[in-house]
């Protein structure tokens, strides 16, 4: 192989890599997490996958259950199959009184101003 070309596959490797990105559970409250994800070929329904498996996982290790408060997710600007998930959820145990079915609602997706 010639050189540039060993550089431009290790580019697009490189490229690959960085397209697929997860925050992983950060604290933004009592009980309170956010998981953010990318991934380049599974769409949003991937994304969404991804980032509740994150959230299972850790609350998991903590020996509680997820209570999901929050889902957005849409494509990503580079388009291609590439998807983005963001999640708010609670690491809760069985028996709190909080830990019940959730009820979420959908963001708006319309804007009217009324002048």
């Amino acid at each position: 192989m010639t050189r540039s070309l060993i550089l431009l596959l290790g580019s697009l490797i490189a490229g690959l890599i960085a397209g697929c990105a997860n925050s992983g559970a950060q604290p933004i409250g009592k009980d309170t997490f956010l998981a953010s994800v990318r991934v380049p070929f599974s769409g949003s329904t991937g994304a969404k996958t991804d980032a509740l498996i994150t959230a299972n996982r850790h609350c998991e290790q903590l020996g509680k259950k997820v209570l999901l408060t929050r889902i957005t997710s849409s494509e990503c600007a580079l388009r291609g199959g590439c998807g983005e998930a963001e999640i708010t959820y609670m690491c809760l145990n069985e028996d709190d009184s909080r830990f019940k079915s959730p009820r979420l609602e959908k963001d708006a997706d319309t804007v009217i101003r009324i002048q």
